[in-house]
This record gives structure tokens, sequence and C-alpha cells, in this order.
């Protein structure tokens, strides 16, 4: 790795709860800079965690500073206060004198910008997801520079106003360490822990259980997928003369939210029983992924990134994805057969019932999709693309 400067970085987040991609990018990218030598403290306003000094264990594990903020929003109404508490902020933040201030929820973009503005401390915001402001106007100015995750989100928000010179792509990436392919006695304990036979072609959707994240859109696509005769008689190595192939199982697995839970109910009741198995929210994710032959990432609302993306792949699985966002950049070169509009439910049915014969009958599939996030997302370019971003931008 190439050696940096060591850097006194300020991290403005929202909560310290892992509750998505996002938080988990923040935690691993977190314990990169601690290990490589870089102070960083956090300054939060987790309400599960009001007191200072407190936190999750993984961050306080790392030994990094943490410190409670005040809170981030900001609205038009309430706009006056708002930009008072912000100003107390910088002049906080500005006595621990930070190198740079690096804000992970680009939503909280005016906090930030007051908060450097007052400090005298350069802003790197980082752009996770789909712009949250139609116009950024002044916002985008003074000492700030924007780190986007994938060349899509770079386009989102230099439309929305961000200098497109003050952008930097900076992929995520994973430790393919950290999600490693299945032997065979991993992918039987796994779908035995689901309660799904061996020899069941098994899909897998694994995230929250919402409509922007396509999962309605997949249930619709799942029932043209069951009635293919190409899944009851081609996507298994049954032979001919034997028994039936037996029907695919697609497994969901994620936090339902009361405002979606209707929907998604009544889209798994539409389909039959036994098809779709709904497994609870989990942190350990390497269950559901050795249970699958095959994950779908069928986002309607185009991903900042593509995370399961990689994840998955790395476990030597397949995708199917979204031809739009970042799962669309990570499913480029010859994964781009893999990629669909996931709005088009005949085009999504057709893509899974292709990507399951594929991996049925292409044992190298796995290796090469490994070696496809390990060269391209894995930590080692992200970690230095990230510090030689952060480093270029901090003051002297």
């Amino acid at each position: 790795m190439t050696p940096h400067r060591s850097l006194r970085i300020g991290l403005l987040t929202g909560g310290l709860a892992i509750i998505g991609g996002l938080e988990r990018c923040v935690l691993e990218d977190t314990e990169e800079l601690v290990a490589a030598g870089h102070r960083v403290t956090v300054w939060h306003r987790d309400p599960v965690f009001p007191r200072a000094g407190e936190g999750l264990p993984a961050f306080e594990r790392l030994g990094v500073g943490l410190e409670i903020a005040t809170d981030p929003r900001f609205g038009i109404r309430t706009a006056v206060a708002d930009t008072l508490r912000f100003v107390r902020q910088g002049i906080r933040l500005r006595r621990s004198r930070p190198d740079v201030l690096w804000l992970n929820r680009p939503e909280y973009l005016p906090f930030g910008r007051v908060v450097s503005a007052v400090s005298g401390v350069p802003l790197a915001v980082h752009l996770h997801h789909a712009p949250n402001y139609r116009r950024l106007g002044p916002i985008a100015g003074g000492r700030t520079r924007f780190l986007a995750v994938s060349g899509a989100m770079a386009d989102a928000w230099a439309a929305a106003g961000a200098p497109r010179d003050r952008i930097t792509v900076v992929p995520n990436g994973v430790d393919p360490a950290d999600f490693p392919p299945p032997t065979r006695a991993d992918a039987s304990a796994a779908r035995a822990a689901l309660g799904i036979a061996d020899g069941v072609p098994t899909v897998l959707y694994y995230g929250r259980l919402s409509r922007s994240k396509g999962v309605v859109a997949l249930l619709k696509a799942w029932g043209r997928v069951l009635e293919s005769s190409r899944v009851r008689h081609r996507v298994t190595s049954a032979p001919a003369a034997g028994p039936a192939a037996p029907s695919p199982v697609l497994v969901l697995a994620g936090a339902l939210y009361t405002d979606e839970a209707d929907a998604v109910r009544r889209a798994v009741d539409a389909l039959p029983e036994g098809s779709v198995v709904l497994a609870p929210e989990r942190d350990d994710v390497l269950t559901v992924l050795h249970a699958a032959d095959l994950v779908v990432v069928p986002s309607v609302e185009p991903e900042g990134f593509g995370r399961t993306v990689v994840e998955a792949m790395s476990t030597g699985r397949p995708v199917v994805a979204a031809a739009s966002g970042g799962t669309g950049e990570i499913l480029s070169g010859e994964w781009h057969r893999f990629t669909v509009d996931p709005t088009d439910a005949d085009a999504l049915a057709e893509r899974i019932v292709s990507a399951l014969d594929e991996a049925a009958h292409d044992p190298s599939l796995g290796a090469r999709a490994r070696e496809w996030v390990a060269t391209r997302y894995g930590r080692t370019p992200h970690v230095e693309a990230l510090l030689a971003a952060l480093e270029a931008h901090a003051r002297r």
C-alpha cells in the first residue's frame, strides 16, 4: 500500500447502529483508517446511545474518539435555529483541530457545509446514494470535495449542481476473505438452516423488503419463473428419466417495515405455497449466501453502489441485478448479460432462469465472479483510493 501522511479525520455521521450497507461501509473504512495509523474521531447523534462515551462495541473496539454531535437535520422552517446549532457544532469541532471532515450522510450536506465553514476544515462528502436535493446551489461550494461510490452517483450529483471537477469516484470494496465460497458441507448446512433440501434451485434476495428495492417486482417475476418449463426441466442435473426436477425456491432475507408489509405479503400469498421462504434480517449474511445458487438485486430506484452484488460474487454466486446505477457498473464486461430492467417482469424472469441454468452447467462461473470482485472491488483498491482522496483534500 502506498505510504500516506498521518491524518486527523473528523468523521461526521448519523448513528452508529449498523442498519444497512452504508453504515457497514463506514465501520469498515474507519477500521482500515485506524489500522493505517490515522486518528479518527466519530461525531455522531445516535438516539440509542445518547451519552458521551457510549457507542456500538464495534466502534469502541477500534479505539476511536466518540463525540455526540448536534442533530444534523436541516429544515426550511427551522433554518435559523438549525444554522445556529450547526455554528455551535463547528466551534466545538474546531477545537479538536482535524485535518479533514468526512461526511458520510450526503443528505446532511447543509450541516457539513456550515460546520466546515465555521471550523475552517475542508469537507469531504461521501456520495453513497442519489441526491437528496434537486438543486445544490450554494451548499455545494466552499472547501468541499465529493467522493462518489460510482460513476452513476458522480453523474447524478453533478446534474444536481455539484461541480464535476470536485467529484472523485471511489468505488466501495469488500474483503473477499469475509465472503468465502462455501464447501459442499457449508451449502448443505445453510440450506438445512432455511428448511431447503439439497438440489432445490435457490434464488436469494437479501436487504430491505420494499418496493423501491424491487421486492414486489421480483415476486411478480417469480410467478413467471415458476411457470417456466426451462426451470422444471433444464436447470438441474437430474437425468431425463429420473424424478421430476424440484421447483425452485425464492428466499427473501431482510427487514419488513410496516408501511411495506401488506404489499409484500399480498405478493407472497399470490404465489404457490412453499415457493417463497421469508427469513429474518441478520448480520451474518453468509448463511443465506451459501444456501443460494443465484442472488437477485432488482432495485427499482438505482443503487448508489451495490454492495450486495460484490458480496454475492465474492462467495462465487452469480448475480442478476438492475442495469441502472451502481449495480449496472459492477456488472460490466462479461457480466453485462446478467443485468435487467427489474420493472419488466418477463425480462427479469428470463434473466433469472438463464442465470440459474448457467450456474448449474458452468463450474467456472463462481471462480470468475470471485476474481472480478477481488481485482476491482477488493478492500485494497478501495482504501488506497479513499486515503488518496482524503489526503489530497486535507489542510496542510
